[in-house]
């Protein structure tokens, strides 16, 4: 008989749902230009920002948790990912290509649609399933490797990935000293695929369990302590760049995901999911919405500018009770609005 799955993973990938929305939500208070940063105003948008920013991250974290602790022979992989990604990704592509029509005008003809598709992301939001397409090609070389990695070669490559992908821009960008070595295998999500894996895999919070192989103990507060040091460092370190280094457009590289205070909540809540989401079973409406978070994504961005339509928006009372009241309503609405278009004939193979 089969061991029934943790439910964990799809919490997870529920909570990372609501949190980009409420990126997105906060996101246009925290980063609009001529804000007062004094203001609590401000400060509002700035909070619920950099709480949900782990957003993506743990969408990484909990894909390389996933798809990096099976073997897939390379066929079957590259078959059915990539049908599960391509094929909604490619509809809602041309969804909203016409969207963008008619709100912009552009692309305005069917030469410059293709090749939006290709040179992407066709809207804001969509540059993460590039993300995916890319950390997919990389699977069969990563879990190659991860077969036969050692805990030093697995702490030797996290080194790497936190220098060139934080120090290395850094150092371009603060002290103007590009280095000149291509770390490419060690940049931008590589890190967060393969730290999830590790994560998932040996992170234990039993004191009885034995550290054998990889396995490291968590204490208990350290999930909650890096959540709390990752959200209070990108609010600080977001207020003071923009108060005191920089003057005209606001600066929003604290709130970039490949920020080492970012990552710190990444780690946080990932941790905190896989310690502290087992409690019960999974609600079937728990398990319907994880099924339907790829096409929350896509859709959620068309109901949250439909509501903004309405009147209802980030800035149309204060944003600290705003933001989340948004969050909640776009996400019920947009999960409506998928769970309709599933039970509909193909409707599960476009979200």
């Amino acid at each position: 008989m089969k061991k029934p799955l943790d439910p964990w993973p799809d919490r997870l990938r529920n909570l990372a749902t609501v949190m980009v929305i409420c990126i997105h939500a906060a996101a246009p208070i925290a980063h609009s230009a001529g804000q007062d940063y004094n203001s609590h105003w401000w400060w509002a948008g700035n909070f619920w920002n950099s709480l949900t920013r782990p957003a993506v991250p743990l969408f990484v974290m909990l894909s390389g948790y996933l798809l990096l602790s099976k073997d897939y022979p390379l066929s079957d992989f590259l078959k059915r990912r990539f049908t599960r990604v391509m094929i909604p990704a490619i509809f809602w592509m041309l969804i909203y290509s016409f969207y963008n029509y008619l709100a912009h005008g552009s692309p305005a003809t069917v030469v410059e649609t293709l090749k939006g598709l290709v040179t992407g992301p066709v809207h804001y939001h969509l540059w993460f399933i590039y993300l995916i397409i890319g950390l997919y090609l990389a699977y069969p070389f990563l879990r190659g490797w991860i077969r036969g990695a050692t805990k030093q070669e697995f702490w030797f490559f996290f080194i790497m990935c936190n220098f060139c992908t934080w120090g290395y821009k850094m150092m371009a960008m603060w002290l103007n000293m590009p280095m000149g070595i291509y770390f490419e295998l060690f940049t931008n999500n590589a890190g967060y695929f393969v730290g999830g894996y590790y994560l998932g895999n040996f992170a234990i919070f039993r004191k009885d369990e034995p550290l054998d192989g990889y396995k490291f103990f968590v204490p208990g507060y350290l999930p909650w302590l890096l959540i709390f040091l990752g959200t209070f460092s990108t609010m600080t370190a977001s207020y003071i760049i923009n108060t005191f280094f920089w003057k005209g457009q606001p600066d929003v590289y604290f709130y970039d995901y490949l920020t080492p205070n970012v990552a710190m909540g990444a780690v946080g809540w990932f941790l905190l999911a896989k310690r502290s989401f087992n409690g019960s079973p999974l609600l079937d409406i728990e398990r319907d919405f994880s099924a339907a978070s790829f096409g929350i994504y896509f859709a959620h961005v068309l109901v949250m500018d439909y509501f903004g339509q309405l009147g209802f928006w980030h800035s149309m009372a204060h944003p600290f009770f705003v933001s989340p009241i948004l969050t909640a309503m776009i996400a019920c609405m947009t999960f409506l609005a998928v769970a309709i278009i599933r039970v509909l004939p193909g409707g599960d193979k476009i979200t």
